[in-house]
């Protein structure tokens, strides 16, 4: 059941204990993590930052209005507290007293200068999309409805409710730096006029950066005092460096690397899968694939087994997990849904009374993975169903599925965001660019219109999770497996991981 809009509403956001917070009056002992990466950080600018090693390094500089919270929802950051009135459409900020790594105060105009920057045409960011939500998505475009009321006070105005925001705020471009500290070529000096958590003592381009706990931040003293990043591209040798205990923590190794590491089973405990934010599905376009009816579709889906898919195709599952619904674990709102279950026996039959054709057509992007598990598809379904399944390797496939040329496919997306909204306008909505199903249905599309219009977060969450629910219940889309990266970790070190653009925070680490 959908939940219906408030006509209005004022909800207010409190302060909250911080995740630091303890009962105990002794000190914890000081960890200095060393920490190793495929590749170097490419910027330290909020308004450019769009690679992974940046992200993980640029968000323990910088933060936002909001910050994200162990399950990716946004709470209080620089904004201590927060109240939404006008039906969704107004949030009034108000700033905590924080001071920037420069030394001067957070204040609200802040936020309107460096936001306005991101969006500068000599500024160059790939991000200004982030600020749809606020009128503007293309460079050189104006921020609307944005106001600094007094130094701790930030009004955002929008022309129509947009539960994405506050997650938005929480992400680059909408960081906050001392926009009177960096100078006019801004360059390397924003990375010591941030207010997070760690300060940057070093940057060595390509081969390392070193960091401290920054003793002005607003939260409780961090028991991660330094940091240490080796830029290390070969990942045969940060796996070797983490054996000889020379690092903590290190990802990006590869499939016969990490079955090599879980042979072992004195080794599981240092394994951790964190979740990557991506979903695989095979899809029906409604254009082309007529020919799948509910029952086809029903069908086709009892005729995959996820568990067997994953663990051969995606290296025991350590790259993989059999998906449970179409938004990834990582991203609010996901659910672990009753899919339909292997029924090959039950797959066949129904084929046969609904005298399908006796070949199916398979189209796929090209990639390693999206190969193997197109092979092993394609092996299921002919083993399940009796019939010969040809695969087609598209190398146009983005091109050939807008054009409603395929049939019967496998797609993916990764979230940018984490928020559902990133996965669902783009997969779900009606004439959005990547809806390679062709979806024109409109119990989908008035769920997305709740979940992307409520007036909070919560309410926005459940309108997302009910389009979620008709595309899978209907088999408008097969989910088959969602992504997780594998992260090694060092005896003794409690990493809290979180997932998704997010999979942790330094200043989250304890031993």
């Amino acid at each position: 059941m959908l939940v219906g809009l408030l006509a209005s509403c004022t909800v207010h956001i409190g302060p909250q204990p911080t995740p630091h917070s303890t009962a105990s009056t002794t000190p914890p002992a000081a960890i200095s993590l060393r920490l190793l990466e495929a590749d170097d950080v490419q910027t330290l600018d909020p308004a450019l930052i769009d690679d992974p090693t940046s992200m993980a390094v640029g968000r323990e500089l910088f933060e936002g209005l909001t910050r994200l919270d162990a399950q990716l929802r946004p709470g209080p950051g620089l904004a201590s507290s927060w109240d939404i009135t006008d039906a969704g459409r107004t949030y009034t900020f108000h700033l905590r007293t924080a001071t920037y790594q420069s030394g001067a105060q957070v204040q609200a105009q802040d936020a309107l200068t460096d936001w306005a920057r991101a969006l500068d045409p000599t500024t160059a960011s790939p991000l200004t999309a982030f600020f749809a939500p606020l009128g503007a998505r293309h460079p050189g475009e104006l921020l609307s409805g944005v106001d600094a009321v007094d130094p701790h006070t930030l009004r955002v105005h929008l022309a129509v409710p947009n539960s994405e925001l506050l997650t938005l705020l929480a992400l680059p471009p909408f960081w906050l730096y001392d926009p009177n500290a960096v100078g006019p070529h801004f360059g390397d000096a924003v990375a010591s006029a941030g207010s997070g958590p760690y300060a940057l003592d070093r940057w060595d381009r390509g081969r390392s950066l070193s960091l401290h706990a920054w003793s002005g931040y607003w939260q409780a003293a961090l028991q991660v005092r330094s940091v240490s990043v080796d830029v290390v591209p070969d990942p045969a040798l940060r796996l070797q460096k983490f054996q000889d205990g020379a690092a903590d923590i290190v990802h990006g190794l590869t499939g016969p690397q990490l079955l090599g590491w879980a042979s072992d089973p004195a080794r599981l405990a240092t394994l951790h899968k964190v979740p990557t934010g991506l979903t695989a599905w095979l899809g029906f376009n409604t254009v082309a694939g007529q020919q799948y009816g509910l029952a086809e579709r029903q069908a086709v889906a009892q005729a995959i087994d996820r568990g067997r898919l994953t663990d051969l195709a995606l290296f025991g599952s350590l790259l993989g997990v059999p998906a449970t619904d179409l938004l990834p674990p990582g991203i609010p709102g996901h659910v672990d849904r009753s899919l339909p279950g292997y029924d090959p026996a039950t797959a066949r039959r129904v084929l046969d009374a609904a005298a399908f054709p006796n070949t199916f057509d398979l189209y796929l992007s090209g990639g390693q993975t999206t190969g193997r598990v197109g092979g092993d598809l394609q092996d299921q379904l002919a083993t399940a169903t009796g019939r010969t399944v040809t695969l087609h390797a598209i190398g146009d496939f983005s091109s050939q599925a807008s054009l409603d040329r395929l049939p019967f496919f496998i797609d993916a997306w990764t979230a940018d965001v984490p928020h559902p909204a990133d996965v669902l306008e783009n997969v779900l909505r009606r004439n959005a660019q990547f809806n390679n199903l062709q979806l024109q249905d409109a119990q989908i599309e008035a769920a997305l219109d709740q979940g992307l219009g409520a007036p909070t977060f919560e309410e926005g969450i459940r309108g997302y999770q009910a389009a979620d629910g008709l595309a899978v219940d209907q088999v408008r889309v097969i989910p088959l497996y969602s992504g997780v990266e594998p992260y090694l970790v060092r005896s003794g070190l409690q990493v809290p991981f979180m997932g998704s653009v997010l999979p942790y925070r330094w200043e989250d680490i304890h031993a």
